[in-house]
């Protein structure tokens, strides 16, 4: 005596969640990959990562320094006004956005350093 309706919905509901399961985990370790190439990528190029940051930190710092300088008088200009206070805006976001990227490449240039020295004296 078999389980019948009850039975091959069970072997169904068992046989879907194994294949959920493994396209999960091929999903998962296709991410994997991903991110373990952009890692080595960041930490082969961390150096200039922090350069490139670092320019474009003061680019963006001066863009928004003339903008909110600017602001005065344009406020009363309709829609230039709104524009200026947006770029000046914009323009300290990506200011911090970069003073934070160049942090990272620094801290990951600063730790492949380390790696380095120690992967000599192991060897």
């Amino acid at each position: 005596m078999g389980w019948g309706f009850l039975g091959r919905l069970g072997d169904k509901i068992v046989s879907g969640v194994k294949r959920v399961g493994h396209k999960v985990g091929e999903v998962a370790s296709t991410v994997g990959k991903k991110i373990q190439q952009g890692a080595k990528f960041v930490v082969d190029h961390a150096g200039d990562i922090k350069d490139i940051a670092g320019k474009v930190e003061k680019v963006a710092g001066v863009v928004g320094k003339a903008a909110t300088s600017a602001l005065p008088f344009t406020a009363e200009i309709p829609i230039v006004g709104e524009v200026v206070g947006g770029v000046a805006g914009l323009a300290k976001g990506v200011e911090a956005g970069a003073r934070g990227v160049g942090k990272v490449a620094g801290m990951v240039q600063r730790g492949k350093q380390a790696f380095d020295e120690v992967s000599k004296i192991v060897d």
